[in-house]
């Protein structure tokens, strides 16, 4: 970004932080700040982490075998679950990809930053996205001096100021639609279609080059042009979205499953054979134990229905990608810092994409803008101390859909129970208001509604004022 784009974004996020107190009783930034440095070893040798984030697109829970998958083999997902943390209740903030990402990046819920429900998918070339006075985790990483890079999918805007060069991020080389073909970049999901791959701003062409390995071979530059220097990497993969074009020899290897299972199978291998390629690059350079990485996916595999997509598992949770059940929002997150963080571990507290703004800040040593509102907490105490709570509740909505867990339970209110581009099934009657267990019954199979009514009525009052604290106009529904 040309530098008076920059320091006027920097004036306009000073000015707005000021108009923001923290919420919840959340600890001031310095006193998180001096709990958690005293504990990290990388700032004992006087240089702060490097970052890196994996997000796969529309994943299923169950894809990896360090999740209990058995027909599709993840080595390089398994291996940083081995070298890390699995967190097992960590949810997406949204059942669908750009708010889910924008939540991501920004540490907000969606519904707070404008992204939810109805503007949520800047496909189109030249439509808005994200606004652009939001801080990103990029724009927290270059106030330490970090150089900072963003591949692969944006889906959060293609304007001037919300593409990847206005939020932060140094370098850029992917597409901003939602999906495009994998060989020649095409975005072909709706009329008119259009290429699109960029550098930083400008239209480039890489045609006959797989998208996965072209996200890759741009992050081992990335690393080798940084490993002086402190780098946050962001690489969000295109896989194993629609549509499902993999290598040849990745479709062989599992000829043997039906049609659709073998078709995400294959995109799902690309995506973990990418993976391990990037973290070995980081143990050659020596930067393994100087780098904290995440892995997560944007939300759950959609439904077969939709375009005849599927191939994918969310079990043992109920429905797909688009739901506030849990098949579309409980999803696989690992992180890892060797070294500093245990390895081989599982945290079962309630986590939230949101809380990975507020970790990269707290273990890179950055100042948050004073008063900034997030909604995410940083993952650091607990994953230091197995005692350390997690979220009290997170809750959801998404095209009328609203969903609230707290605890043990969890109420979803207008649930998708099947999602379809030419029509959304609601849950109906009685199951319009659905309260499961979730330690009885993680499948959400169960509604409680009438067995506890109070609990109901508590979780709704919960729902209607969380909506109307990050969105007045919406609440009550």
């Amino acid at each position: 970004m040309p530098a008076g784009e920059a320091t006027a974004k920097e004036n306009l996020i000073a000015r707005r932080a000021l108009e923001h107190q923290w919420r919840y009783g959340m600890k001031s930034v310095c006193g998180l700040m001096l709990t958690g440095l005293a504990c990290l070893t990388g700032y004992a040798e006087g240089r702060p982490p490097n970052v890196v984030i994996f997000l796969a697109d529309d994943m299923g829970i169950a894809d990896a075998g360090c999740y209990g998958c058995k027909d599709i083999q993840t080595p390089g997902i398994d291996a940083l679950a081995a070298a890390g943390v699995r967190l097992t209740n960590y949810y997406c903030a949204a059942p669908i990809c750009a708010p889910s990402r924008a939540a991501l990046l920004t540490g907000r819920y969606p519904g707070r930053i404008g992204m939810s429900p109805f503007r949520n998918i800047p496909s189109a070339m030249g439509e808005a996205g994200i606004p652009t006075v939001e801080v990103t985790f990029a724009e927290i990483a270059r106030t330490r001096g970090y150089a900072t890079a963003a591949l692969g999918k944006w889906h959060l805007g293609s304007t001037y100021d919300t593409q990847p060069n206005a939020q932060g991020f140094q370098y850029f080389l992917g597409h901003h639609a939602s999906c495009i073909d994998s060989f020649s970049h095409v975005y072909y999901a709706s009329e008119p279609w259009y290429h699109d791959l960029y550098r930083d701003r400008d239209e480039i062409f890489e045609d006959g080059i797989h998208l996965t390995d072209l996200i890759t071979r741009e992050a081992l530059k990335f690393i080798d042009q940084n490993r002086e220097r402190p780098f946050l990497l962001y690489a969000a993969y295109g896989a194993p979205h629609y549509p499902m074009v993999a290598h040849a020899r990745f479709m062989e290897k599992y000829a043997h499953l039906p049609r659709a299972r073998r078709d995400y199978a294959a995109m799902v291998a690309g995506l973990d054979e990418s993976l391990g390629i990037i973290m070995t690059k980081l143990r050659t350079a020596g930067l393994a134990e100087h780098t904290l990485v995440f892995l997560a996916s944007d939300n759950g595999s959609p439904s077969p229905s939709r375009r005849g997509e599927g191939g994918g598992s969310n079990a043992p949770y109920r429905e797909f990608k688009t739901s506030l059940f849990d098949g579309g929002i409980h999803m696989p997150g690992i992180i890892s810092w060797p070294g500093t963080l245990p390895q081989g571990q599982t945290r079962d507290q309630l986590t939230i994409a949101m809380d990975l703004l507020p970790t990269i800040a707290e273990a890179i040593g950055a100042e948050l803008p004073p008063g900034l509102v997030l909604d995410g907490q940083s993952w650091l105490p607990l994953l230091r101390d197995p005692a350390a709570p997690g979220h009290d509740a997170a809750f959801f909505e998404w095209n009328g859909q609203t969903a609230v867990r707290a605890g043990r339970w969890k109420l979803v209110r207008n649930g998708f129970i099947d999602q379809h581009l030419a029509r959304q099934n609601r849950a109906a009657g009685d199951d319009a208001l659905f309260l499961s267990d979730m330690e009885r019954d993680p499948g959400e199979r169960n509604n409680l509604r009438r067995q506890h009514p109070d609990i109901v009525n508590d979780l709704v009052r919960r729902l209607d004022a969380w909506q109307a604290e990050i969105r007045p106009a919406a609440a009550p529904r």
